[in-house]
């Protein structure tokens, strides 16, 4: 009597387990409606009706006339991802979460989810947040572009900046678009980019000398820039373009991320230019000074007198990306309005002279400030 008792129990627990474990049932099979889909009323056999995915449309909507149809649905494949009777999950589907039913066929990016790499957040989260998993006009069954749409229909900030900015970046309108630089699933690069640093990614473009900037002015062939001028501003030895450009788009030049000016005479504020992000104001601001910059007569500060006094910009002397036989990215040869010319720059142990088409040669010392023109030490 005993032992009955604990197998009426087992027997309970083991039918509760299946009915709670069965949860989503098809409507045909919840009412006992089998030969709704099979040729017996009882479905003591598995005939059906007709062939799939026939059988499905004859209730479900049709995906035969859309553009881009799921291998398993065009073959009528259904039953490969749903439970045709009962299942506890959702949608009759035959595994508990989407990720594992679509990587049980894809298995690259079953192995992409394992990796430990950065995961795009919606792929982690479910494969159908981009991706219809019946058909859609769209390659891959995408809900929308992949290219571009897709990825700004999460992504609104970035759809603000490339829909408003005043000087857009032509990537995002060329080509694979968003996909040219960021891998749409996971990368072991942060951003999820196809580089390990934006300037790689940069100069898979910026490479040829047939780019147009805002102004519609030849780009320079920053690639070969580079190479040819191998003393490289720190961001850029770093691989940081994206430290100075916004990639996506900005009201700036050159798509700053801060104000620089446009041209070599301007007015001085430390707000105008970028490099004052991390290079230290003062070393334009202070008229005097002893350590805010090594370019003075003493303690006269000649950075002062230049972008001050005569307002010329730093992009005249220096270059911002490169240089080569001049130290201090000082640039060989330069421009100022119309005209270029050659800086003639020598620098000596505490100082350096320069003899441009603005002046004569004239020269600064550091520790025995000189006269400018003579290069003679001045009477303390």
């Amino acid at each position: 009597m005993f032992k009955n008792l604990i197998f009426l129990c087992f027997f309970i627990l083991m039918f509760s387990e299946t009915v709670s474990a069965k949860m989503v049932q098809h409507p045909s099979y919840k009412k006992g409606e089998c030969v709704a889909c099979h040729t017996t009323k009882d479905a003591k056999t598995p005939e059906l009706k007709m062939e799939m995915p026939g059988l499905c449309y004859s209730c479900h909507t049709s995906y035969e006339n859309n553009d881009f149809i799921h291998g398993p649905v065009a073959a009528g494949a259904c039953t490969i991802c749903h439970d045709p009777h009962e299942s506890k999950n959702a949608k009759l589907l035959t595994t508990p979460t989407i990720n594992e039913l679509c990587t049980s066929c894809h298995i690259d990016k079953a192995n992409m989810l394992n990796s430990g790499e950065n995961i795009h957040p919606p792929v982690a989260q479910s494969c159908v947040n981009c991706h219809d998993p019946h058909a859609q006009k769209h390659k891959f069954q995408l809900k929308r572009d992949r290219k571009k749409d897709l990825c700004l229909g999460c992504h609104t900030d970035k759809k603000e900046r490339v829909t408003n900015s005043k000087n857009k970046h032509g990537a995002i309108e060329m080509g694979d678009k968003c996909l040219g630089c960021h891998n749409p699933h996971s990368s072991p690069n942060m951003k999820l980019l196809k580089a390990e640093d934006s300037k790689t990614i940069c100069l898979t473009c910026h490479s040829a000398p047939l780019k147009r900037d805002e102004d519609g002015k030849m780009l320079m062939n920053m690639g070969e820039h580079l190479a040819n001028n191998p003393d490289i501003h720190g961001p850029i030895m770093w691989g940081d373009c994206a430290a100075c450009h916004n990639p996506h788009g900005s009201n700036n030049l050159r798509m700053l991320k801060k104000p620089f000016p446009k041209k070599s005479s301007q007015k001085f504020t430390a707000e105008g230019y970028i490099c004052f992000e991390c290079h230290d104001s003062k070393k334009m601001t202070e008229r005097y000074t002893t350590d805010a910059t090594e370019f003075r007569n003493g303690k006269k500060n000649t950075h002062y007198l230049h972008v001050n006094a005569k307002r010329i910009s730093c992009k005249v002397c220096h270059d911002y990306h490169a240089s080569k036989d001049m130290p201090h990215h000082l640039k060989t040869e330069t421009k100022f309005g119309p005209a270029k010319f050659s800086l003639r720059y020598i620098e000596s142990a505490d100082g350096g002279s320069c003899n441009p088409i603005c002046h004569t040669r004239r020269y600064y010392n550091r520790v025995d400030p000189v006269n400018v023109n003579t290069n003679k030490k001045l009477i303390q």
